[in-house]
């Protein structure tokens, strides 16, 4: 049994539902105010966290400290992974204050220089280490995490980091790009596939540019992919094809509220948004986008209920944003959904919705798991 602290992304519980639904089997709990904790059994290295969009970083803890004997855990960390060559390493700190590092980094120099072992220390200004910090030692050094919880501080060296460079690629690169329909990050996507809870093949019924199957594929999983707009299939097969993998999607053009026979496990998706606006739209604008993708919705369950599909079903679906500040959701369909027999199940203890959006965004994204009752 291992014991891991994830670094939470800036949706804290929809980080920790992630976590808790691909890892059904693990103790996941909150450690503090931007981590968890959890134990388990499987192994995290880099390529099992790449499978993760809502968690920054990840360190197998390898200790514990109170503040009293902190350097001396660090030190004796760091000295186990001396090999007479100058070591490189960066620490970061959460739920306690940066401030303290520039006391600690030095006093472990000290230290570690008092033992013998030549070292260097890459944190920048004194800040906890970046993804880009951590890409430049990985290959020759270590990143220390120190997690403060109620208990202790959780000692953890870093055994994977969010590849943002991959994610941008992935996001700008690829051979087509479809700005009018709204762009799912590549991130929420993995967060999707993960809530699902199942390791089968997934379906994608508004693919769009293809972002979710192709981060499904990413993550070892079998996927299909429609879209009513035929142009935007043949973009997601270009997107597909660049990416490269060994394995294959379906792909093809299909109304979603429209049966069609195929073999899949569970659905996930980011519907349509309505059309492209800014905080300024009016109220009239708003309530007919809203009445538009209420149609849709509802259409599309409707069809799963004749398809008797029973499986999870997560889906981001939009809510607003107003130039006073109040949201807009689709509460109303929700509850129509549910009507029809599919009922919201938890993502997190008593919490049926997570949201996902950046900050001043227009249209952010509620994300909701149903299944049939």
């Amino acid at each position: 049994m291992s014991t891991y602290i994830f670094i939470l992304g800036k949706h804290p519980d929809l980080s920790i539902a992630e976590l808790k639904t691909r890892y059904p089997k693990a103790d996941v709990r909150r450690g503090g105010d931007s981590f968890a904790v959890m134990e388990s059994e499987l192994e995290i290295d880099q390529a099992e966290f790449n499978r993760l969009g809502g968690s920054i970083k990840c360190a197998k803890v390898v200790g514990e400290s109170d503040m009293g004997n902190q350097v001396d855990v660090l030190s004796d960390v760091l000295f186990s992974h001396y090999k007479d060559i100058k070591l490189e390493y960066g620490l970061s700190v959460y739920s306690f204050s940066e401030k303290q590092l520039r006391p600690i980094l030095l006093k472990l120099k000290k230290k570690l220089q008092a033992d013998g072992v030549k070292s260097r220390f890459i944190n920048n200004d004194f800040k906890n280490i970046s993804a880009a910090q951590y890409k430049s030692i990985k290959e020759k050094g270590i990143e220390i995490i120190v997690a403060k919880t109620n208990q202790a501080f959780l000692i953890g060296e870093v055994v994977g980091v969010q590849d943002i460079d991959a994610y941008s690629e992935r996001d700008f690169d690829k051979p087509f790009r479809d700005m009018e329909m709204g762009m799912l990050p590549p991130k929420l996507a993995q967060i999707l596939i993960n809530l699902t809870g199942v390791s089968g093949k997934i379906w994608d019924p508004f693919c769009g540019s293809g972002t979710l199957v192709m981060e499904g594929l990413l993550m070892g999983r079998d996927m299909i992919g429609s879209d009513i707009d035929s142009d935007r299939v043949d973009g997601a097969k270009k997107n597909v094809e660049w990416l490269g993998q060994k394995a294959e999607a379906e792909l093809f053009t299909h109304d979603a509220t429209k049966p069609f026979k195929s073999d899949y496990e569970a659905i996930a998706f980011e519907g349509d948004l309505g059309i492209p606006h800014n905080q300024h739209i009016n109220s009239d604008k708003l309530n007919q986008i809203i009445s538009d993708l209420d149609d849709l919705y509802v259409k599309f369950f409707e069809n799963l209920k004749n398809m008797e599909f029973g499986g999870p079903i997560v889906a981001g679906l939009p809510f607003f944003r107003l130039r006073n500040g109040d949201e807009v959701d689709m509460s109303k369909t929700v509850e129509k959904i549910e009507s029809l027999g599919f009922k919201s199940t938890a993502l997190l203890r008593d919490k049926y919705v997570l949201k996902y959006s950046r900050e001043n965004q227009a249209v952010g994204r509620a994300i909701y798991r149903f299944q049939m009752s």
